[in-house]
């Protein structure tokens, strides 16, 4: 949850590597104000790293700019939900993704690079490591690496699940210092009331998260989830707003 104690700007002022994740509600909607989210985001990301920050980026999405592609195309075709329309759709979108974001980092004089695994990657200590050590080079070359699930090969029966437990596990795998990730709501509510601060994620707690707040797979209950995890390795996670930002 945010980091209320020692607040948020104090968390990032502290930390050397952070990670943050971008939900697919910040990606979806209408162009402007996915166009302005990204501005925001980009310029973050941009004054993150002129401070001297080490900056990961996991990032849904692609099966939700599949859609929109499918949707341009001079066709009849519509998709469902059925595994094999998703693993196409995110198939067609994981590459406009990544353009889009490569347009607006390239504005600010940031390169960045794909990366897409999936748990099979880190089944065995080499992949994990190979995984790593990739994460650590692109890092110190000043790459921006925007992270993803590789859904077009991606199974229910072998997924992480969502992109909330993504960045957790990239957290983990990179050593960060902090994991913000950006939501569309404000954080967790109790009656009604944001809660600025959870030292531990209780089961009352993951029972009054609640599903899906867009168009992915996630919600406040894999928030959660994936910030318990990280708190037992000692890494704080914030939960924002993306409209806001950081």
């Amino acid at each position: 949850m945010k980091p209320e104690r020692n607040s948020l700007s104090e968390k990032i002022r502290n930390a050397e590597k952070i990670v943050i994740k971008v939900g697919s509600a910040r990606l979806s909607g209408l162009p402007s104000e996915v166009n302005d989210f990204l501005f925001q985001l980009v310029s973050d990301i941009r004054h993150l790293r002129d401070l001297g920050k080490k900056v990961i980026l996991v990032s849904s999405g692609a099966i939700a700019r599949g859609r929109l592609l499918l949707s341009e195309l001079p066709s009849t075709i519509s998709s469902g939900d059925s595994l094999a329309e998703k693993q196409a759709l995110a198939a067609m979108g994981q590459n406009r993704l990544v353009n889009l974001y490569d347009s607006f980092f390239s504005k600010v004089n940031l390169s960045i690079a794909q990366i897409l695994f999936g748990v099979l990657d880190l089944e065995s200590k080499e992949g994990y490591k190979n995984l790593k050590n990739t994460f650590t080079q692109l890092v110190e070359w000043g790459i921006l690496p925007v992270v993803n699930e590789n859904d077009s090969v991606a199974t229910e029966e072998v997924k992480f699940g969502d992109n909330d437990m993504l960045s957790a596990l990239v957290s983990l795998i990179v050593e960060a210092d902090l994991l913000i990730i950006l939501t569309g709501v404000d954080g967790f509510l109790k009656e009604e009331k944001v809660v600025p601060f959870l030292e531990k994620i209780s089961k009352e707690d993951l029972g009054l998260a609640g599903g899906p707040s867009g168009p992915g797979t996630g919600g406040m209950f894999t928030k959660l989830k994936s910030a318990g995890l990280l708190s037992e390795a000692g890494i704080p996670t914030a939960i924002l707003n993306g409209k806001k930002c950081m």
